[in-house]
């Protein structure tokens, strides 16, 4: 039981002090952008966030995107569904070491499998096709050396087999359609390169899009991933955002010599954790 103290300390402390498991993919600036994201659009639909209003993430991880959309905006309740097991005891550990244990529940699921509804607590998130908005970071898929833990593989790439990794996007948009109420929020991050792959999937499970915001590393540079907002059972409808630039560089006096990049106020501004 962590005292009033404990939890006050952690929540100033976070994303810093979450547990997370050896062998698994730890957890980055996309899993709070897109927390950053949601956030802002709950606040906007109901001011500060306070109104009650159910959540899930979709391959959650340790966590930190539920649990930082749980502490910014005090009216979510939800669960966050994993297929790892030790990702799950590490957010539940983390729930309850940020004093959200009453407001999120973990549970272990596997999306692709047609009994995953049978991992929700019915008392804590209702029935299907209930829930007002639903989370997800699903694996880009991205070509590269294979890691030697099956886990951290499986986090990165969805699967060992290349035609079944094509799948991973349609599986993800189809738990989120299975979960959401009518016109429910589904709020994604993903590979920028790969966003036609993503309106595809959107589109085949019944999502309109309804917002995209690009997301690059320097203003000179192409996005590297872009946040998305679509809405079930409601027709395509996209505003497109100016790009959020995650740094800056500053330059050696007199030298020229570029130093390691920053944050840029921009990036502090949507998100804050990110310091």
């Amino acid at each position: 039981m962590h005292t009033q103290q404990a939890i006050h300390s952690a929540r100033q402390l976070f994303p810093r002090g979450l547990q997370q498991p050896q062998g698994s993919l730890r957890f980055g600036a996309d899993a709070l952008l897109l927390a950053a994201y949601a956030a802002r659009h709950v606040e906007g639909m109901n001011g500060a966030g306070r109104n009650r209003l159910v959540a899930a993430e979709l391959g959650c991880g340790c966590g930190a995107a539920l649990l930082g959309l749980a502490l910014r905006c005090p009216g979510i309740t939800g669960l966050g569904l994993e297929r790892e097991l030790p990702l799950v005891q590490a957010a539940a550990a983390n729930a309850q070491l940020l004093g959200l244990a009453d407001r999120l529940h973990f549970a272990q699921a596997d999306l692709a499998a047609s009994t995953f509804l049978s991992a929700l607590p019915g008392t804590l998130v209702g029935k299907a096709a209930s829930l007002d908005l639903v989370l997800a970071n699903p694996p880009y898929g991205v070509e590269g050396r294979p890691s030697t833990s099956q886990m951290r593989e499986r986090a990165l790439r969805g699967t060992q087999d290349k035609q079944d990794r094509k799948d991973v996007l349609h599986v993800f948009c189809r738990a989120a359609a299975t979960l959401l109420r009518h016109q429910g929020h589904f709020f994604c991050i993903y590979d920028a390169l790969a966003l036609p792959q993503l309106c595809g999937a959107l589109d085949a499970a019944g999502f309109g899009l309804r917002g995209v915001l690009p997301v690059r590393t320097h203003a000179s540079k192409p996005a590297l991933r872009v946040l998305v907002l679509a809405r079930k059972n409601t027709a395509h409808q996209t505003a497109l955002e100016a790009p959020l630039t995650l740094h800056t560089r500053q330059t050696t006096a007199g030298k020229g010599c570029s130093c390691a990049p920053r944050w840029s106020a921009q990036a502090l501004r949507f998100c804050s954790w990110l310091g």
